[in-house]
């Protein structure tokens, strides 16, 4: 007599191994958008409707923001995830509530004090550079308690 299938549970753990990829693929990008798309409220709330030279001058700075840390630290883009535990990206990316806090907030208080064409322009710089300085040191935590839990 052939033998049953094991049920869903073959299933079951592909579908988990593929949610935990998604996630590990996709960390990064999701705490950025939620940052960036929070900046844009954020100074839309204070400044009111950005005009188009606004929004412009917003993505400039965003864009800006990554070339400048890629000019800086170098290697800070040549490490891949892929080296990287789906366990530390998730711890990681778990703590990126304080990095998008971090960057949302200090765009909200250059909203408040400076020039509406200025805020447009430092706040979506600044918020993107808080952010990418602050998921390197989250990822950084996650990776030394990772690091602490295979030690104990």
């Amino acid at each position: 007599m052939p033998r049953r299938a094991a049920g869903p549970a073959p299933e079951l753990g592909l579908y988990v191994r593929e949610l935990r990829l998604s996630l590990r693929n996709n960390s990064g990008a999701f705490g950025y958008s939620v940052m960036i798309t929070s900046t844009m409220a954020m100074l839309t709330s204070i400044e009111g409707s950005p005009r188009p030279a606004h929004i412009i001058l917003f993505l400039l700075a965003a864009v800006a923001s990554f070339a400048l840390i890629e000019v800086i630290a170098p290697r800070a883009f040549t490490r891949s995830l892929e080296g990287e535990t789906t366990t530390v990206i998730a711890l990681g990316s778990s703590l990126n509530l304080l990095s998008i806090a971090a960057a949302v907030g200090l765009a909200a208080l250059l909203g408040v004090l400076l020039p509406t064409p200025l805020s447009w322009l430092f706040a979506s710089f600044t918020a993107s550079v808080t952010y990418l300085l602050g998921t390197a040191v989250e990822m950084a935590i996650a990776r030394r308690i990772e690091e602490k839990r295979h030690v104990d």
